[in-house]
């Protein structure tokens, strides 16, 4: 099991081996299935309700705090729990599906502790527009990375076992 960076937060598993267990599960009995699954997505929701208290938090003096951007980014930010064949897995991420077109690219510049932004831009030619440096608020990896080294990879080991459990421990 790798806790890693990447589109989001996640923690992987070998995809074969999840989707083997999967259908293993399946097998005997769907429920147990469903029963993994959710204590999968609750064991994300750890990470996530985190992230969501980060960005309940007041911006940082200069920090940009678009009208709604904060609202529409903890609503965003979702646990999806997979079992292809070759993407398995639990993912957290923030998506900026909620957002206005020109408030999507703060969802990026949002999580740094820094970052540059044109002030009153005039023309197409961005050489010629005045840059400045804004504070952010690193809110996703910030909250995230101290529950992936414990209470997360602990629960989804615990899931997995048992899991395992369920059907006799007999998976190839």
């Amino acid at each position: 099991m790798v806790a890693g960076v990447g589109d989001g937060y996640s923690v992987r598993i070998d995809p074969q081996e999840w989707f083997r267990l999967k259908k293993a599960l399946d097998g005997v009995d769907k429920k147990l299935t469903t029963a993994l699954r959710k204590r999968l997505k609750n064991a994300g929701q750890v990470a996530a309700e985190a992230v969501i208290a980060a960005l309940r938090e007041n911006a940082p003096p200069g920090a940009p705090d678009p009208a709604g951007m904060r609202e529409a980014l903890q609503q965003a930010t979702k646990v999806t729990v997979s079992f292809g064949a070759k993407a398995a897995g639990v993912k957290i991420k923030t998506m900026g599906t909620g957002l206005p077109f020109e408030q999507k690219p703060l969802l990026a510049a949002y999580d740094r502790l820094e970052f540059r932004h044109p002030v009153f831009p005039k023309g197409e030619d961005r050489k010629l527009w005045k840059w400045v440096p804004q504070i952010g608020r690193p809110y996703f990896g910030a909250s995230i990375i101290p529950l992936l080294d414990g209470a997360i990879q602990d629960e989804v080991r615990s899931a997995l076992d048992d899991a395992v459990s369920g059907i006799g421990g007999k998976i190839r």
